[in-house]
């Protein structure tokens, strides 16, 4: 499988800021949102609704910026793309209800 959507720079960097650096769970979402006036949080929300949607905020995006909103529209688009199992273990909770069976 390909992915056929390319994340810009800015977007790609706003989703390096919302992953975790280092340790165990190494380039997977963090578990909360970074904070809200950063393109993070934008690329945070917009990953969450696809890998774990009872974790993203429906008031976070009536409130984002101009340009947060364009960041989260890129991010979405680029997640919609990966595999189910890619999206699923991009959020612990989330990986944690499925192996629980409860998702």
């Amino acid at each position: 499988m390909t992915l056929t959507a390319k994340l810009s720079d800015t977007a790609a960097q706003a989703l390096r800021d919302a992953l975790v650096k280092k340790g165990q769970r190494k380039s997977r979402l963090l578990a909360q949102a970074p904070p809200s006036n950063t393109l993070a949080y934008a690329a945070w929300q917009g990953a969450m609704l696809a890998c774990n949607p009872y974790k993203a905020s429906l008031a976070a995006l009536l409130f984002m910026t101009p340009e947060q909103r364009a960041v989260h529209k890129e991010i979405v688009a680029f997640f919609d793309v990966l595999p189910r199992d890619l999206r699923i273990a991009m959020d612990r909770d989330r990986q944690n209800l499925e192996a629980l069976g409860v998702w």
